[in-house]
This record gives structure tokens, C-alpha cells and sequence, in this order.
């Protein structure tokens, strides 16, 4: 049977997932996700159906990517092929498929650091302009309280 990664980083918002096999039986379902992965061995042949549903919050607009691989089995070793040679090609595949996860596990912690530097940002953002609003309204109490003061001290003569 194949093995399939699937990976799904999301900004903003989230989604519901599912995922169905080709006989109709629901393998996996989430709702709400905002990132998710998720691997399976298919067991049978046919479609696989990964569904993203965005019917909670249709209004806000939303980018999703969706990555997945389809990893295939080892083949059978040849029978013409010394023990040595079979070693090796077996060591060469267990190789290719670490250095794709570790490229798969980049991609996606590359994904992650451009969603939350984007949320850093707007928190920083929004930090700078509740210090200057802050700024602004203390420059105007500071201003009002000197006015009121010196009125206070005023000297008024009646004649």
C-alpha cells in the first residue's frame, strides 16, 4: 500500500477538513483547523477525496496550501543483485525518503514563520499606534491641566 502525507497551512482563519476513501468512509475529518498534517496507508485503490470546507466564515478571504505525497513502496530487491548491492539501494532509498521529510518538515515550518512574522507585524503595529494615541493623549491632558492651572491662579480684580 502507499503511503500519503498531506500538509495544510492556512492563513488566516480556519477551515473544516475531511478526507474519504473510495469507498466513501470518512478517514479523517476536523473542524476548524487553521494548519493541520495528516498520514495515512491507503489500503484500497481509487480516489482519495480531501475536502476544505470554508462554509463557517465564507466572507473573510483565505489562502490555503495544500501539499501532499504519495509515498510508494520499496520495491523488491532483484534477485541478480549481490547481498552488498541490496544493502546499499536499500540504505539509498531509507536515505531519499529522510532528506524528503526533512525538506517536507522546511517547507512547512517555512510556511508557519511567514504566518506568525505576519501576526507579529500587525501586533507591532498596533502596539506603536496604541503608544502614540496613548502619546497624543497625554500631550492633551498635560496642556489642559496647564491652562486650567494657570486660570486657577489668575489674579482678578473687580472695580
Amino acid at each position: 500500500s502507499s503511503g500519503i502525507n498531506a500538509e495544510w497551512p492556512l492563513r488566516p482563519g480556519d477551515v473544516d477538513v475531511s478526507l474519504t476513501d473510495p469507498s466513501g468512509s470518512v478517514i479523517y475529518a476536523a473542524n476548524q483547523e487553521t494548519e493541520g498534517r495528516f498520514r495515512f496507508s491507503a489500503s484500497m485503490q481509487g480516489n482519495y477525496v480531501f475536502c476544505f470546507s470554508n462554509a463557517m466564515s465564507t466572507v473573510t478571504p483565505k489562502v490555503l496550501k495544500f501539499k501532499m505525497i504519495v509515498v510508494q513502496p520499496r520495491e523488491a530487491d532483484s534477485s541478480d543483485m549481490s547481498d552488498e548491492d541490496k544493502k546499499i539501494k536499500g540504505m539509498i532509498g531509507d536515505l531519499r525518503n529522510q532528506l524528503r521529510e526533512v525538506k517536507e518538515e522546511q517547507d512547512y515550518m517555512e510556511i508557519r514563520d511567514t504566518a506568525h512574522g505576519e501576526i507579529n507585524r500587525n501586533t507591532n503595529r498596533r502596539v506603536v499606534i496604541w503608544a502614540c494615541f496613548e502619546f497624543s493623549l497625554l500631550l492633551c491632558m498635560t496642556i489642559g491641566q496647564i491652562y486650567y492651572i494657570k486660570r486657577f491662579f489668575e489674579v482678578r480684580r473687580v472695580i
